[in-house]
């Protein structure tokens, strides 16, 4: 009995333990470091706030990745998690151009979605027919959580076949 009681002791140890680290790790890291920022946009946007100027924002972690197959370019605006309930509105665009563009403005906005409220594990999708001709692609999403102001995300320029095929970052 004295050692059962023990047992669940050192359990409950761990688990607060590891419920901490978990908590403080959310707190410390930006969970958006690996994807590029761009310039502002508050020309672009509806809303009276600052873009282009992320904040951090500790308990909803986006992301966007583009994919491509079959004569198609995607691209996917994905809620990671979200610890509290929010309102996470999600823009997803794809661009595209015939020659390399070192920033979307210079692509062409070939194909877009949105939702007024993402839900954590849930993803939105825009796909794009690639015409059969090789071009540049990239994705962008712009988000704005709860009355927060419009941020944005995007994937590196990748170079796709006509006929669906990824032939690499740029």
């Amino acid at each position: 009995m004295k050692r059962t009681k023990i047992l669940r002791n050192i359990m409950l140890a761990v688990f607060a333990a590891l419920f901490f680290v978990l908590i403080s790790g959310a707190i410390m890291v930006k969970p958006y470091s690996a994807y590029a920022q761009t310039e502002d946009e508050a020309n672009q946007t509806t809303d009276a706030g600052e873009e282009g100027t992320p904040s951090e924002r500790l308990f909803t972690q986006l992301s966007v990745s583009i994919n491509c197959g079959d004569g198609k370019v995607w691209a996917t605006a994905k809620n990671d998690f979200t610890l509290f309930p929010s309102t996470v509105v999600v823009i997803v665009q794809l661009y595209s151009s015939d020659t390399y563009a070192e920033s979307y403005e210079q692509m062409t906005l070939v194909s877009a979605n949105s939702t007024s409220d993402l839900d954590m594990g849930n993803t939105i999708t825009t796909e794009a027919s690639t015409g059969g001709v090789e071009k540049f692609w990239l994705a962008r999403m712009r988000y704005k959580i709860d009355n927060g102001s419009w941020e944005y995300r995007q994937t590196a320029a990748c170079r796709i076949s006509g006929s669906g095929e990824f032939l690499g970052y740029v």
